[in-house]
């Protein structure tokens, strides 16, 4: 894996392990930051190797969200008399908005599941980030707020999207009008995390243990369930039920079934053929 300033990744037994990496500045997201989430994840999602992801984080907190004070319109340091016009303001906030979602998104769009382990604060833009993943826990001390009503904007890079289909809406838009704290006790209770555990080092043990037995499972039926449950998140259950049979038409594995029962017989661990290594284009030549 290459070397990132605000990620620390390794790889073992088929688990990514990324680790946001700078605890003093509270894992702030920086535009250092946002280069290369997406970097990071579309390197994992090209490396066969790898079956899931934990997210984790150092220091007392996950993320005390978005750097505020790297992001601008573009426009604050040019003369009154020389700035475009609002529509054209507004049009560059536009594209800046939907590039930042996007990068959130990729959690959702690489094949492995992605496990997000939360201690102590998840604020703003690191509620984004962990809503875009698969499974969540956390340590007791964990808390959960949408930061941005706080400092007076409408948040808007995917919690608002995301967390009405993980929590009630009621209780989202309690929490989004008024950027009080969910913490974990609350959290689980609502379905936002599935476990809270007494320290970060009993939730990234249990991380581990979660992402071992996702990781001895069929990649191609894990990244089959990955895209199906997000589709039927989306669509109507006519339109789901339709693609979840055109995935099992053309990528369910007899090799895979054949091996996963016979492991199961012989009461030992499966051994699946790993995926496929996929090239960037300007790395296959001519």
């Amino acid at each position: 894996m290459n070397n990132y300033t605000c990620f620390k990744v390794s790889i073992k037994d088929h688990v990514a392990n990324v680790i946001l990496n700078r605890p003093n500045e509270l894992n702030t997201m920086i535009r250092k930051f946002w280069v290369e989430l997406p970097a990071v994840l579309e390197e994992i999602n090209r490396n066969s190797e790898i079956r899931v992801v934990i997210m984790s984080s150092t220091g007392k907190h996950f993320c005390a969200g978005m750097d505020l004070a790297t992001f601008s319109n573009g426009v604050d340091n040019i003369p009154d008399d020389k700035k475009p016009d609002p529509a054209r303001v507004g049009e560059a906030l536009y594209r800046s908005a939907k590039e930042l979602q996007d990068y959130i998104s990729t959690l959702e769009k690489i094949r492995v599941p992605v496990i997000a382990a939360v201690q102590g604060a998840c604020v703003g833009g690191a509620l984004d980030l962990i809503t875009a993943c698969d499974i969540r826990l956390a340590s007791k001390e964990a808390f959960f707020c949408i930061q941005e009503i706080n400092i007076g904007m409408a948040a808007d890079v995917g919690t608002l999207q995301r967390l009405p289909r993980i929590i009630p809406d009621s209780k989202m838009r309690e929490l989004a009008y008024t950027g009080r704290r969910m913490y974990a006790d609350e959290a689980k209770d609502s379905g936002l995390v599935s476990d809270i555990y007494e320290s970060q080092e009993e939730m990234l043990e249990a991380a581990t243990k979660m992402a071992k037995e996702i990781a001895s499972k069929s990649p191609v039926a894990i990244y089959g369930l990955k895209a199906v449950m997000n589709y039927s998140r989306d669509h109507s259950i006519s339109d789901s039920l339709d693609f979840n049979a055109l995935w099992s038409g053309a990528m369910l594995s007899q090799k895979d079934m054949t091996e996963a029962m016979s492991a199961n017989m012989e009461k030992r661990d499966a051994a699946f053929t790993k995926m496929v290594d996929v090239k960037n284009f300007d790395e296959t030549g001519d």
